[in-house]
């Protein structure tokens, strides 16, 4: 697997840091962005994002006394299928606004992923450029939903309990299926992409530096960002 590159696993290390961040400001980007698009006003937080209908509060705020005693006992009254049709709205627009951050991040995968595949035949060289790294890079985003996985376990472990805020966790509720499926699925496929692009796309002579930069970089790049950088530049 060759020896450890002092100075690649430093460009590397940076390489993963940097990546990390974007995956991550990109990711709430795509629950941003889907919100607007759904007439939500949203903010952007360094590791979440809000987002709001007022037309909708205005709504629910409009409910009269007796009105809301009826939803309890869910008894009929003269705007119940307004507000059954606005429950529904909000579930199915919930739904779409949390499938935009895990999609963004599977696209911008995938893309470089597929980019790689097509230029494959360049990464035969034992030295990869620094825009075939910038390619695998983008695969990397891919990472993201193994990364996730593998802290959902870990959360699993020490509380006895899966995860239930996460996106894939939303998602897997909005289908009615396991809690766990989506995220698991996801997992796997972010390992196999990476697993290809390991085998197939990283010089022999640079795996074992690019396997702990990758380690290093992308756990430090995970905590600089969450705990550091990311509650003074995007509170």
């Amino acid at each position: 697997m060759g020896e450890i590159d002092n100075k690649l696993l430093y460009q590397l290390i940076l390489g993963f840091l940097i990546a990390t961040i974007i995956a991550t400001i990109l990711h709430e980007y795509g629950h941003f962005f889907t919100a607007k698009l759904l007439g939500y006003d949203a903010r952007v937080s360094y590791g979440y994002t809000t987002w709001k209908n007022t037309v909708y509060h205005d709504f629910i705020d409009t409910l009269t006394r007796d009105e809301r005693i009826k939803i309890r006992t869910n008894e009929y009254f003269a705007r119940k299928e307004d507000y059954v049709a606005l429950l529904k709205r909000i579930k199915d627009e919930n739904f779409l606004i949390t499938l935009g951050g895990p999609l963004l991040t599977i696209i911008i995968g995938t893309a470089g992923f597929v980019i790689a595949l097509f230029n494959r035949k360049s990464f035969n060289g034992e030295i990869l450029s620094q825009k075939q790294w910038i390619i695998l890079f983008t695969a990397f985003f891919w990472l993201r939903e193994t990364g996730n996985y593998v802290m959902e376990l870990l959360f699993t472990i020490s509380r006895g309990r899966f995860p239930y805020g996460n996106d894939e966790t939303i998602l897997a509720r909005y289908f009615e299926i396991d809690t766990w499926l989506i995220s698991f699925v996801l997992a796997v496929l972010g390992f196999v992409v990476v697993l290809i692009i390991y085998k197939r796309f990283i010089p022999d002579d640079s795996k074992t530096t690019f396997l702990l930069a990758g380690l290093v970089g992308g756990l430090g790049g995970y905590l600089l960002w969450l705990f550091l950088l990311g509650p003074i530049f995007m509170p």
